[in-house]
């Protein structure tokens, strides 16, 4: 099977493109970053260019999509809106009308966020209308709308999944909690937390499980749905700091720094995996001090992350 895996720049969508590359012929789409060693061919290209995504469809004949490709980091979106809108938006639909011009596209998975909810209620639930607030949130939201329009219509095969927070190793974005964390903690310093945030409730999901997950789903043809994806398992940010510095052995206070104005965080974010339990009543998942203990072992090894 020939699969596309856009976004293959970032620490998830290279995790993913690894893990399928050891049965499929996987191709990435990377669009400013340098490929790791890998078992998956990298493609340059990107989701606002509406002839490459055509282009690479047909020319490699793709089976399988996993879309994964985004603005990701919410102060940069709030400081270039039509960039965040034109990459998170108009990139799925580039990347869907691509598949509905291919003769080969038998499946496409979207991916969205748990922000997508905004300040709803918690727990979130699928059927619940979308509240997103920043600029971030809203793009996402958008991604499940765009996705269930193209179903609809064409009768494209796609579905969408709204995620917790993924962790794990390769992750080099270190404006994430985790491994700002662990990589700070590692060179001796104290971990950095926002003011006002200690408190706030969050789901830390491992990424070899999201990916567990979203590939055994892609098997059951889902079309048409959406999917929270998470671990049922929720925690403040500051217990998450504190379990990281005892897996560390580090006895330290975290050092707060001043919230940025652009900066608007949810309190409260909880999914409900009802649906997705139902879907996939096999699924097993990694508790947060496994995840976190496996996380820490790959950036003792690769210090210069």
């Amino acid at each position: 099977m020939n699969i596309l895996v856009t976004g293959a720049g970032g620490f998830i969508g290279r995790r993913l493109a690894q893990h399928l590359g050891h049965e499929h012929k996987v191709y990435g789409l990377i669009h400013d970053k340098q490929p790791w060693p890998s078992k998956w061919t990298p493609l340059k290209g990107d989701v606002k260019d509406y002839r490459r995504m055509l282009e690479i469809l047909v020319d490699r004949e793709i089976h399988q999509v996993y879309h994964l490709a985004a603005k990701a980091i919410v102060r940069n979106c709030k400081s270039d809106p039509i960039g965040c809108f034109h990459t998170n938006v108009l990139g799925t639909v580039n990347v869907l009308e691509a598949a509905r011009h291919s003769d080969t596209v038998a499946s496409v998975m979207c991916a969205e966020s748990d922000k997508a909810y905004g300040a709803g209620p918690v727990p979130y639930k699928e059927e619940q209308a979308l509240r997103p607030g920043s600029v971030y949130e809203a793009s996402k939201a958008c991604v499940s709308h765009v996705a269930r329009a193209f179903f609809e219509n064409y009768g494209l095969p796609v579905f969408t999944v709204r995620s917790a927070n993924v962790y794990g190793p390769e992750d080099e974005n270190m404006t994430r909690l985790v491994p700002n964390t662990i990589t700070r903690l590692l060179r001796g310093e104290r971990p950095q937390i926002t003011a006002g945030v200690e408190k706030f409730v969050r789901e830390f999901y491992y990424v070899d499980d999201f990916i567990a997950d979203v590939t055994a789903l892609m098997e059951k043809k889902p079309w048409g749905e959406v999917f929270n994806v998470g671990t049922g398992e929720t925690g403040t940010v500051g217990e998450a700091i504190r379990l990281m510095c005892e897996l560390l052995g580090k006895d330290v206070e975290a050092e707060e720094w001043a919230k940025p104005p652009a900066l608007v965080e949810i309190a409260e974010q909880v999914l409900c995996l009802d649906k997705l339990n139902k879907w996939l009543p096999d699924r097993k998942i990694r508790p947060l001090q496994e995840g976190l203990q496996e996380t820490i072992e790959w950036y003792r090894k690769h210090p210069w992350i």
